[in-house]
């Protein structure tokens, strides 16, 4: 069971990264948005110190910006157990990538470019891969409509959600800078944020920890709640990446078991 939880944390974590990407026609624009208000706010964090209160949104917007500039790079995500690596870079501000994520003694490939997504290692399918379309109406690709349109997708949108959160400085040490800060789920992940069970239910709040270096890049990121946890490491900034989708007769629709 402690396998398999992994395994479906490192899914979830993955999707939250930006396995569908960003299908705003304004990427471009939103990347030249980005990069201006990380020259803006560079001055300022260079002088923030230890134990001082900053916008979580404005670390995450200069973050955003410093993956983008740096163009491409190596994520490796660690759920307590189990590792998930893979390749991403940013074209015409889209995020794309290819990730392989571990799952009970096997393997699922995820890649993402474009407006679709595409797996491989899903059982009972006709196709090695499976094309997967957020604008579907089936339920996995409404569950990708949902991640899309929440913002975790969008890292541009995830940082609007995080503005008004209140981050501290814990740390600046050879040259990072660590964030720590807690917000609501609903405010961070907006309308991918899983429903509460009734009204009065209560969702446990996220506690984020980011550690960037000098240029704003990430080195890791971390989340946990309720126990669980993720940390995400970043390394080999500015890599040459190519990631394409697999051949056409390799891909296919899913197939969903029958109900009889």
């Amino acid at each position: 069971m402690r396998r398999s939880s992994g395994a479906a944390l490192a899914l979830a974590g993955l999707l939250a990264l930006g396995a569908c990407g960003s299908s705003d026609d304004g990427a471009g624009s939103a990347t030249a948005k980005s990069s201006d208000k990380s020259s803006e706010t560079s001055a300022a964090a260079s002088t923030q110190a230890k134990g001082e209160s900053v916008d979580a949104g404005d670390v995450a917007t200069r973050m955003v910006a410093a993956m983008q500039k740096a163009g491409s790079g190596t994520m490796s995500m660690d759920t307590g157990g189990e590792k998930a690596t893979g390749d991403f870079t940013y074209v015409d501000g889209k995020l794309q990538q290819h990730t392989t994520v571990p799952v009970e003694g096997s393997e699922m490939e995820i890649i993402s470019v474009g407006d679709f997504v595409y797996l491989k290692g899903l059982p009972g399918q006709a196709k090695p891969w499976v094309k997967i379309d957020p604008s579907g109406d089936d339920p996995v690709s409404q569950m990708f409509k949902g991640i899309a349109e929440g913002g975790i997708s969008d890292p541009t949108k995830m940082a609007e959600n995080l503005k008004g959160t209140q981050a501290k400085v814990t740390s600046t040490d050879g040259g990072n800078t660590t964030y720590e800060f807690t917000v609501d789920p609903a405010k961070a992940l907006g309308d991918a944020a899983a429903p509460t069970p009734s009204p009065s239910a209560s969702t446990p709040p996220l506690s984020m920890t980011y550690v960037l270096d000098g240029q704003d890049r990430p080195v890791t990121i971390s989340t946990s709640v309720s126990g669980q946890a993720i940390t995400v490491t970043y390394s080999d900034w500015g890599k040459k990446v190519d990631i394409s989708a697999p051949p056409a007769d390799q891909v296919g629709p899913m197939s969903f078991p029958s109900s009889t």
